[in-house]
């Protein structure tokens, strides 16, 4: 994984494209809080905060960060995390 100074900023310089191409509000990243659901071939989980739904298009936003950032991603929204943990999750995530 790469270093977390490198990976935020990173994400902050995709964050003008992701905005225009996709509607990202927000985008960042957090540690795995259910170890069994973090797999070897995830090296990053990330959350995104979305103007608009993307319905397919948000296999394509998942393929297109994978592919800036060089390594596989797991990607959700706050409204895709479990209720009782999305507030601790948030809290965690690291923004850029």
């Amino acid at each position: 994984m790469k270093h977390p100074a490198s990976l935020r900023a990173s994400l902050h310089r995709l964050k003008p494209v992701l905005r225009e191409k996709f509607g990202v509000k927000r985008i960042g990243y957090f540690e795995s809080y259910i170890d069994y659901h973090h797999n070897q071939h995830c090296e990053l989980n990330i959350l995104v905060e979305l103007e608009r739904p993307l319905g397919w298009d948000f296999f394509a936003l998942k393929e297109f960060i994978e592919r800036r950032l060089g390594m596989s991603i797991d990607i959700c929204t706050p409204q895709a995390l479990r209720p009782a943990l999305r507030d601790e999750i948030i809290s965690q995530t690291t923004f850029a």
